[in-house]
């Protein structure tokens, strides 16, 4: 057999396949509970490895002892492994979908997985002998591909490897869409199914991009996200979900820089205390002092607006930086944190603090960070004096 035999590449290509997989197992090694998009993407390759095999389960193509393997007939093979890489491509859609965190629901993961699928087949059963069941087949691929890409540029964003998948992608639409225009303009004859329905070369060449460059990219872009859940606990405090002071540190700067500096827009600091921490833990236990902080914790997550810096300081110290931002609109969130802990359930003790506040148009250096902190820590003294209040000091300048 020839390099140029299309039986010979399809031998050559489903090993590797199946070998890419294997790798992309290996990739997902210490991703911890992030493997569903994983599991879906084996199961796209799994599928992709039976439309492969299709082929080989046809009279003719296997000779001598495995003659047995011959139980589908041309048709029946053209049917099923058409069909197969449908559901191959609405798995690895799935996968991605997962990646993203926009699966959706489990009807609609089925009409991802599924329902191009379903359609392909009822469109196969009204055209199988006739000159348009092809392009019928290149249709429906294209859509797959492009619904794929749609799922697929999002994450261009968070993972290098996404730019892979993107430009086979791009190859698969265009191979598809040259195809599918030139035989709408020049039908083919309706197809003899009197021999193998086999591979052509044409098409080889592209399962063989979409085997290695798809998995290895998906590959990297599991190991990417391993990177950034790791770097992302480094940041954050792992009992309350809040930043630590590493991650305060990175992300203020950055933030600041961005949002206060030549815009002049006003920067709210304040640095909360909980009341009577210590009673709670010597009367309840340490335990119950870890659940008064995660429900502090989970008050404010769940008040503050998304770009409001919300860290873990000390061991019940908080700090809050309202970017454009001033005093009074400081203090109404404050308020309302105080009226939500008044409502909370889950506390085995009623959760109080106190807290500095302060007002600054300049924070983008370690010495005017310190200067706004060191004013957010004298008013946060005079405000433990009193407990449950707030005190704010007048605007600071570095």
């Amino acid at each position: 057999m020839l390099l140029n035999d299309p039986l010979t590449l399809l031998l050559l290509i489903t090993p590797f396949g199946l070998l890419t997989t294997l790798m992309l197992c290996l990739s997902g090694v210490g991703i911890g509970k992030r493997h569903t998009p994983l599991l879906w993407w084996l199961a796209g390759d799994l599928l992709l490895a039976a439309y492969r095999s299709v082929d080989f389960l046809q009279p003719g193509v296997a000779t001598g002892s495995y003659a047995w393997l011959a139980v589908l007939s041309p048709v029946s093979a053209f049917v099923a492994n058409t069909s197969l890489l449908m559901l191959a491509i609405g798995g690895h859609t799935l996968a991605l979908g997962h990646l993203a965190g926009r699966a959706g629901s489990p009807l609609r993961q089925l009409v991802v997985l599924c329902g191009p699928a379903a359609i392909y087949g009822v469109g196969v059963a009204l055209l199988l002998h006739g000159a348009y069941v092809v392009p019928w087949f290149l249709l429906l691929a294209l859509a797959s591909i492009g619904l794929q890409l749609g799922v697929t540029w999002p994450l261009k964003r968070r993972y290098r490897g996404a730019w892979g998948l993107l430009a086979g992608q791009a190859a698969l639409l265009l191979f598809h869409g040259y195809n599918t225009l030139g035989l709408l303009i020049e039908p083919l004859p309706p197809l003899p199914f009197d021999e193998p329905d086999m591979f052509s070369l044409a098409a080889l060449g592209m399962d063989f991009m979409v085997s290695f460059l798809f998995t290895l990219c998906f590959g990297l872009m599991l190991q990417e996200q391993l990177r950034l859940d790791i770097l992302q606990m480094s940041l954050t405090d792992t009992l309350t979900g809040a930043l630590n002071r590493r991650g305060a540190s990175v992300q203020l700067f950055e933030q600041s820089r961005r949002l206060v500096g030549p815009s002049n827009y006003p920067m709210c600091v304040a640095l909360l205390d909980l009341d009577n921490f210590k009673k709670i833990n010597d009367q309840y236990g340490h335990a119950a002092g870890d659940i008064a902080l995660t429900v502090f914790a989970s008050s404010v997550l769940r008040l503050k607006p998304k770009e409001v810096l919300f860290a873990r300081w000390g061991g019940e110290e908080f700090l809050l930086v309202f970017p454009r931002t001033g005093l009074d609109t400081a203090r109404q969130f404050l308020g309302q944190l105080r009226q939500a802990l008044g409502e909370a359930k889950d506390s085995p003790a009623p959760i109080r603090f106190s807290a500095g506040l302060a007002q600054t148009h300049e924070m983008d250096t370690q010495s005017a960070f310190e200067t706004v902190l060191h004013a957010v820590d004298q008013a946060l003294y005079r405000a433990k004096s009193v407990r449950d209040r707030v005190e704010s000091v007048e605007p600071v300048a570095s």
